[in-house]
């Protein structure tokens, strides 16, 4: 990340560098005005361009070599109080040049040509003019190496950026340029912004090589905004088929994220493919813990649990995972796309039964519960274990539904009956003891003794004469 030196400096660099209202494109293709000011040693220097029609430089930019007709350069700068001005234009294939300081004119040499010589690099460095092909010319002939040069002298991120841009648009850098590129430039640009334009379009470039790739992103560390950030890494993973060495970096990457809702978003995109091998999922629920948002550490479990061909290292990583959640509706949503996934067996059930713990809430409790009423993945132990969960039901209330619903859905034996008829002494409400009993009385075959004479001792629960009463009607009454 940014230092807080690289932060006063790029603050400095808004307050005191480049202020600039620019019209067209390069220099030498329509109008341009410029306006520069900038802090030269603690002098304030106001600078203004203005250019129009074809303008070519010599070698070093302290000249202009060719112009087109009527094209024109304008310079004029006030710095310290003092006013100069420079006027180069084009007059039927003859270039001339008019020099003043203040509003005098002065002869073009020796003075003009001097404060040419001296402001015109620096100008054209800060102003964009010619910036393509000064860019290509300075890398044919120096390098990267001498580009890098150039790119400190520049004052503006802006021009910075493009200049990155132009040099690798137009240009086939080799494995140690890239590597000499990539050691400089992150650190050269301040503005989180430009340096993300330029990784969103050229990030293929730097991914084939292993060691290009593993510098690439760790340079990312230098961008500090979580949106652009993502920005890139969302480029990256569209524009790149990544091995699974390049998809621990992206994962990497993407934990220098802060923002929940921007992390979630890169590992949206990631599953939406359906392509990640075992150990790339590992490493995406390896991140996933990070999510300080309930909300978005859901949205991205309920995702996963989605993919098909989940290792059962996968789902215990997912049962784990669902335990830092402290929201119980989240919870809840997430164990319900579990189970119908079918994620829960006998092999995981300890570890299930223990995330169940951790749900506080009666309604969402009973609520998952209700869903393994019918879940053949449990087998012969379903009803033994769905009734030693219900325990921790505590609301009377949603017992007394869940008792109903294990009834009525549950394909019960007789045995399972009896139990389910001694298990609701757990129901303290007389009104829900009763409700629970008098739909046992109607589903129940009371024919048989032993069931009968079980629904008539746990009226011994109810202490309300009036619920007793209607208990006991229901069961007397039936079959009459």
């Amino acid at each position: 990340m940014k230092t807080h030196l690289q932060f006063l400096l790029s603050l400095m660099a808004v307050v005191m560098l480049s202020t600039l209202s620019c019209n067209a494109g390069n220099a030498g293709n329509g109008d341009w005005d410029i306006v520069i000011t900038k802090n030269n040693n603690w002098r304030v220097e106001n600078i203004k361009i203005s250019t129009n029609g074809d303008i070519e430089f010599n070698e070093d930019y302290t000249d202009v070599k060719a112009m087109s007709d009527d094209a024109y350069i304008k310079i004029s700068m006030v710095s310290f109080g003092m006013k100069r001005k420079l006027y180069i234009r084009s007059d039927e294939g003859t270039i001339n040049y008019l020099y003043y300081e203040g509003s005098k004119e002065v002869d073009f040499e020796p003075k003009g040509r001097a404060w040419m010589k001296k402001m015109l690099p620096d100008i054209v460095r800060n102003s964009g003019i010619d910036l393509e092909n000064r860019v290509n010319k300075i890398y044919k002939k120096s390098g990267v190496t001498g580009f890098l040069k150039e790119l400190q002298e520049t004052d503006s991120d802006y021009y910075r950026s493009r200049m990155v841009k132009y040099l690798l648009k137009n240009n086939s850098l080799n494995k140690s340029e890239l590597q000499s590129l990539l050691r400089e430039f992150p650190y050269r640009i301040n503005s989180d912004y430009e340096l993300s334009q330029i990784y969103k379009k050229y990030n293929p470039i730097f991914i084939q090589d292993p060691e290009i790739s593993a510098e690439f992103f760790n340079s990312l560390e230098e961008i500090s905004s979580n949106y652009e950030l993502s920005q890139v890494l969302k480029s990256v993973y569209k524009l790149n088929e990544l091995n699974e060495e390049n998809f621990t970096h992206f994962i990497d990457a993407m934990g220098d994220i802060s923002s929940s809702y921007e992390k979630s978003n890169l590992m949206k995109m990631a599953l939406a493919d359906d392509k990640l091998t075992n150990a790339q999922m590992n490493k995406l629920l390896s991140e996933v813990e990070e999510l300080s948002s309930n909300y978005e550490k859901s949205q991205i479990i309920k995702s996963i649990i989605k993919n098909e061909g989940l290792s059962s290292g996968n789902v215990d990583k997912i049962i784990e995972l669902t335990e830092s959640v402290s929201s119980d509706y989240e919870m809840g949503q997430i164990i319900n796309s579990m189970i119908r996934e079918e994620m829960i067996s006998k092999s995981n059930l300890n570890e299930f039964t223990e995330l169940l713990g951790n749900i506080s809430s009666n309604y969402t409790y009973k609520g998952i519960l209700d869903q393994l009423i019918e879940y053949e993945q449990l087998g012969e132990d379903r009803f033994d274990f769905l009734l030693k969960a219900s325990d921790e039901i505590s609301s009377s209330y949603e017992l007394s539904k869940f008792y109903k619903s294990l009834l009525m859905k549950g394909n019960l034996n007789k045995k399972q009956q009896l139990t389910l008829i001694s298990k609701s002494e757990n129901i303290s409400s007389n009104y829900e003891l009763a409700s629970f009993l008098l739909i046992a009385a109607h589903e129940m075959n009371l024919d048989d003794e032993e069931i009968k004479d079980a629904l008539i001792k746990a009226t011994q629960g109810i202490s309300s004469e009036y619920e007793y009463g209607k208990v006991m009607k229901a069961i007397y009454s039936k079959g009459k």
